[in-house]
Order: structure tokens, then C-alpha cells, then sequence
């Protein structure tokens, strides 16, 4: 069982929707450098100081590739990364910035590790990704199989006792509720599973897993990460978009307009002008979605 996971996470391929992308910042762009477990690139705090926010993202490009690459901060993995097998001839990187993350980054640095790899370019680049509130990882990890998101313990170092654990999907799955969402910290080992699939609370764009009851300070002290498994179940494939902590029971609880009331069904849209809902009521157009700002009716919305 345990290495049949592993040799489907290799075969995952990460699908990316076509954004413009613009580079804020330039980090390293010297000679390709190369990277193994005994020879760490490093990029110091203070080239994160300014001009680097929460939603941009690390883009490293490539020389060459081989294996694991690991980003890390003072020798420990960076909040709100995963783990990630480049394999051969892996072009490129992206490494969305979660606020846990900027704060390790601008504290400590960067630091790149694995087992074989060269690197060329190191930038800061945005492409209009929206990191949803309380995101302990953000970006794009595309399920068209039984495909498994590997986070790395560190994106949960500052929980808080938050009651919920929301998983965004992208646009890419519509309408469905009937996908394979399983969460756990080891495999063949009944202990470790924080929610089967049963266990999720289904919705278009949110999975979400009630963290009552789980200790995660003893849940995840002897492994690495936590293993959100997921598979399409016949029908779309989609993107994992975000994993978020959350208080309340609800994540869009309270709905304040900015501007005038809605007075019929309508489409939300998001602020890259990406439909997220559609024929949404006009009594609470907004339920089930993230804290946000939304377009209905020409008119912005916001969540919180």
C-alpha cells in the first residue's frame, strides 16, 4: 500500500491555469548552482524584507533535476510547503507565499535542499493567486487520479486550537460533491486518519474536516507531513487550490455589503473576474465561500 502511494505521487503532474505573470523581484541570477543534501543554496532574510507579500509566489527555475527538492528555513521545512519529487528535467517551481511562510522567510532566509538539482533563477513573481484567509499552504495541486498533497508539518507550528481544516478546489471540478477526499498521517494504520472520506463534509469548492477531538501536537510529532489523498471519483479533474484553519463553523458567517443589496439570482465572480458561483440566491449569495471580495451585479461583496 505504502509504496503504491508513493509511486502515484511521482506520477502526479501539477496543473497550472494560465495567469499573466509578472516578476516583483529577482533573487539569484548568477551562475547555475548546484544543489544536493551536503550543498545548501541559501538566500538571506534581508532579501525578503520589502517588495515580497502573502499570495506571490518563489519561482526557481531549473538547469537540471533529478529527485527531492526541499525548501526550508533555519534547517527546518517552510511553513506552507510540501513535499515534492521533481524527477528529471523539471523545468520549474512555484512556492505560493502563506503568511506563516513570509514571516519564516524574513526571519531566517531561504534555504534549498535535495538530493540532486541545479539551479539557474531564483524570483518573486505574482500571478494573481488569492491566498484565502487563514491558508497554512496555497497554489495548485491538480488531482486527476488517486493523487496525494503532502504538507509539511511546519505549515501547522502556530495552530491555534482552530476548529476546522478547509481544502479548496478549483473551478475545474463545477458542480461536483462526489470526490474522494481522505486526510491522515500515515498509511495502514487506522490511528492516523484524521477524516475518511465519510468523514468530509463535501462541497463544490471546500472540503472540509472537523478537527474536534484530534490532538494535532500529538498527531504529528513522529511524522513529516499530513496527506490529503483525493481522486476526481468520475468526475473532473481539479486543482487543490488551498488548505486554511478556520474558527467558526461556517466560512463565509457574516456577509457585509459594501454597496447595494442583491435583488436576484446571479453569478459571483471573483476579483480576477473568475466565476466561483453560479446562480447563487439572492437571500445569501455568498454562502460556502471563502472570506473574500466578490463581484455580484457589478457590485463587490465582501466576506468575513
Amino acid at each position: 500500500m505504502k509504496t503504491l502511494a508513493i509511486a502515484t505521487f511521482v506520477a502526479t503532474v501539477t496543473f497550472v491555469p494560465v495567469h499573466s505573470q509578472e516578476t516583483l523581484k529577482t533573487l539569484y541570477n548568477g551562475d547555475p548552482v548546484s544543489v544536493t543534501w551536503d550543498n545548501t543554496m541559501s538566500i538571506p532574510a534581508s532579501d525578503f524584507e520589502s517588495d515580497v507579500n502573502v499570495g506571490d509566489y518563489i519561482h526557481i527555475t531549473f538547469e537540471s533535476t533529478t529527485d527531492v527538492i526541499e525548501l526550508k528555513a533555519d534547517g527546518t521545512w517552510l511553513p506552507g510547503t510540501r513535499f515534492t519529487y521533481l524527477g528529471d528535467d523539471t523545468p520549474d517551481l512555484k512556492a505560493y507565499i502563506t503568511a506563516d511562510m513570509l514571516d519564516a522567510l524574513r526571519t531566517f532566509g531561504l534555504e534549498l535542499c535535495g538530493a540532486s538539482f541545479t539551479v539557474k533563477k531564483v524570483s518573486i513573481c505574482n500571478d494573481g493567486f488569492s491566498m484565502p484567509k487563514g491558508a497554512i499552504w496555497g497554489g495548485y495541486f491538480w488531482v486527476d487520479n488517486w493523487n496525494t498533497l503532502e504538507l509539511f508539518k511546519t505549515a501547522f507550528d502556530n495552530y491555534e486550537g482552530q476548529r476546522y481544516l478547509d481544502i479548496y478546489l478549483s473551478d475545474d471540478n463545477g458542480d461536483n460533491t462526489g470526490y474522494f477526499m481522505k486526510v491522515l498521517t500515515a498509511w495502514d494504520n487506522p490511528e492516523a486518519i484524521w477524516a475518511d472520506n465519510g468523514q468530509v463534509d463535501h462541497k463544490a469548492r471546500i472540503a472540509t474536516v472537523d478537527l474536534n477531538g484530534i490532538d494535532l501536537k500529538e498527531a504529528l510529532a513522529d511524522v513529516n507531513t499530513l496527506m490529503i489523498q483525493s481522486n476526481p471519483e468520475g468526475g473532473a479533474p481539479y486543482n487543490i487550490t488551498a488548505v486554511a484553519l478556520r474558527s467558526g463553523n461556517s466560512a463565509s458567517s457574516v456577509i457585509v455589503s459594501i454597496t447595494d443589496d442583491i435583488d436576484s439570482p446571479v453569478t459571483v465572480y471573483n476579483l480576477q473576474g473568475i466565476a466561483v458561483k453560479a446562480a447563487a440566491g439572492s437571500a445569501d449569495p455568498l454562502s460556502d465561500l471563502p472570506a473574500g471580495i466578490y463581484i455580484v451585479n457589478g457590485k463587490k461583496i465582501a466576506v468575513r
